[in-house]
């Protein structure tokens, strides 16, 4: 391709320091997928730590009694975003020592994991329209990368797939996946499980005209396995979900509905599990359907798909999106004993055997924050219960996990029709879960409610998703932070704090703590079992990605970024009259290493 003609590679071999990039990389050892079922305990080998998406470290040294001795080990400030881009929504993979980064300006990076000495550095120029802004794709968008075998696997704002040798940084092969004259942009973490990596897709409304999907490639070479569409294809039982034929949107003309985020992996089923955004137009109305469960599947979804052939195995859709909630955060897998008894129960299946451990998929799926659990071999509803203030679901049947929408949150066609929304209780910063007390942490907020209605009676490109906020109004709730621990097998609150900002990001650990920053600069270690304070810092920046942690001969360490980059910090500042540095623009981010002083 002509746009490919160049590409820079540099290769850094530091002659000084505590070891050389020779020294460090000489003893690499293929990543089996044995060890990536099964992580060390010092390695941080993938996107949220392991394949389940726990966001969990078994690494112990740093615990609750000797926390408040944590000090920086080492930084690293990285260029300025390139403009186009939101920041650092990265987190590194760590693995025998090296840590692998995205920029958020094309580059990638191989670091000495106990000194950030930068071992080589991998660039790649990106085409004029993109960087010129002609295409509007979100720069860097991409989370992070993967290590398979004797690869690091990556992908980049123009489609590409790609494959570099981890120890030099040298390219070894790259493909087109899609071409971004269309729209359509990788977004999250690569994933690779099996000899196949899946690519998270972004298909936003306004940008990308054909329908969205979520792609598998060959780990071997980037060549295209198979290809699963977000909307039902015509021979899809499911097809009937967008009304009646001839369908006012078929599925060429259905857009976004995007998996952008990377998907859970149940290694013993061989599934990609993974939730699909919302669709546009989001009316019911417009598509010629009711907007009962279930409605213009898959958006709103949670969907689990066989990793080799890409076939649907199951599904359970959450709600139907008329106000973009997006249904793509935190699909937790855990093996938990259930016996269900939330504060404000949404729905609980009946005949639950409490005396079975069973495999779950839980989390807060959606920007309502709502936490659910399902059942990991069928999608089975389990039970339902709210966190932040929504007032989008009213209830969910416990037999069917149908949903039934609030009367009141519907945005019919009707040009003169306002509804109040309060939706906006998470993004994209992760939640965790923690096996020492079989609990999912929950970085909720209670956002503004916004005051919506239909944009246009005639629904086109140009209008997206088709709704409008004219003016927002403060939550209900009153505070904006409220991170949460439950409990997964009862759904109840372990604990709950009002906090006049969120945290963010959550990284839990052996040790008994809980890791998140937030908007001010600071960031915390906090006791899992009562969220009390045990530690805090001052970082360089707003911090809202989660942080790592990762040990080298035997010394943990935890990293985090700042001002790393997603849309929401900026506002959570703003509304507590601070001006702090966040993601994008000209501001460097910086990774920030921590660890305990070492003995002498």
């Amino acid at each position: 391709m002509p746009f490919r003609t160049s590409l820079v590679l540099y290769l850094l071999i530091l002659a000084a320091g505590p070891a050389s990039a020779q020294e460090v990389l000489r003893d690499f050892q293929p990543l089996t997928q044995e060890r990536l079922s099964r992580p060390d305990p010092a390695d941080w080998i993938m996107w949220r730590g392991n394949y389940e998406n726990w966001g969990y470290s078994p690494l112990s040294q740093i615990d609750r009694d000797n926390v408040q001795t944590l000090q920086l080990a080492w930084s690293w400030t990285f260029e300025p975003p390139l403009p186009g881009s939101n920041g650092m929504q990265v987190e590194p993979v760590v693995y025998d020592g090296v840590m692998y980064l995205r920029h958020a300006n094309e580059n990638y990076s191989a670091h000495d994991a106990a000194t950030g000495d930068i071992l080589w550095r991998y660039s790649r120029p990106l085409p004029e329209p993109i960087v010129g802004g002609q295409i509007r794709l979100t720069i860097g968008r991409g989370r992070g990368v993967f290590l398979y075998q004797d690869k690091l696997l990556a992908h980049s704002t123009d489609g590409m797939l790609f494959a570099l040798d981890p120890r030099t940084g040298r390219l070894l092969w790259e493909v087109a996946m899609t071409d971004f004259r269309d729209g359509q942009q990788p977004s999250g973490a690569p994933v690779a499980f099996d000899g196949v990596v899946a690519i998270p897709y972004n298909c936003t409304a306004w940008t990308a005209p054909g329908p969205c999907h979520l792609s598998a490639y060959s780990t071997d070479d980037g060549e295209l396995l198979w290809r699963w569409y977000t909307s039902p294809v015509r021979d899809d039982p499911m097809h009937f979900t967008w009304g009646d034929d001839p369908q006012v949107y078929p599925l060429e003309s259905r857009r976004n509905m995007s998996p952008w985020m990377t998907p859970a992996v149940d290694s013993s089923r061989g599934l990609f599990i993974f939730g699909i955004g919302s669709s546009a137009p989001q009316q019911p109305d417009f598509a010629g359907t009711n907007g009962e469960w279930p409605d213009r599947l898959y958006q709103g979804s949670t969907v689990a798909l066989d990793h080799r052939t890409g076939e649907l195995v199951w599904w359970a859709q959450h709600h139907t999106d008329m106000w973009n909630n997006d249904s793509v955060f935190d699909r937790i897998l855990v093996d938990s004993a259930v016996d269900p008894s939330p504060p404000g129960a949404l729905g609980i299946a009946s005949g639950i055997d409490t005396t079975i451990v069973r495999q779950l998929v839980i989390g807060s799926f959606s920007k309502d924050a709502i936490f659910y659990a399902y059942e990991r071999s069928d999608g089975k509803f389990l039970y339902a219960r709210p966190t932040a203030y929504q007032n989008l679901i009213q209830a969910y049947d416990g037999e069917t996990g149908a949903y039934l929408t609030n009367s009141d949150a519907v945005i019919p066609a009707d040009p003169d029709h306002e509804a109040m929304i309060c939706r906006e209780n998470r993004n994209i910063p992760q939640g965790a879960y923690s096996p020492l007390t079989n609990a999912y942490y929950a970085p909720v907020f209670n956002g503004r409610c916004g005051i919506t209605k239909v944009r246009s009676m005639t629904p086109d490109l140009e209008s997206g998703y088709n709704t409008s906020t004219i003016r927002t109004v403060p939550s209900p709730a009153g505070n904006l932070g409220q991170p949460e621990a439950i409990e997964v097998s009862t759904g109840r609150t372990l604990w709950r704090q009002e906090r006049p900002l969120p945290l963010n990001g959550m990284l839990t650990t052996g040790g008994g703590l809980l890791f998140a920053g937030d908007a001010n600069r600071r960031f915390y270690a906090l006791d899992q079992w009562t969220g009390d304070t045990l530690w805090q810092t001052i970082l360089s920046g707003a911090t809202d990605m989660a942080p790592i942690s990762f040990a080298v001969d035997g010394r943990q360490y935890i990293a985090v970024l700042a001002p790393s980059g997603t849309q929401d910090t900026p506002s959570h500042a703003a509304q507590n009259g601070i001006q702090v540095p966040t993601g994008g623009g000209n501001y460097s981010p910086t990774l920030f290493v921590f660890a305990l002083p070492e003995s002498r």
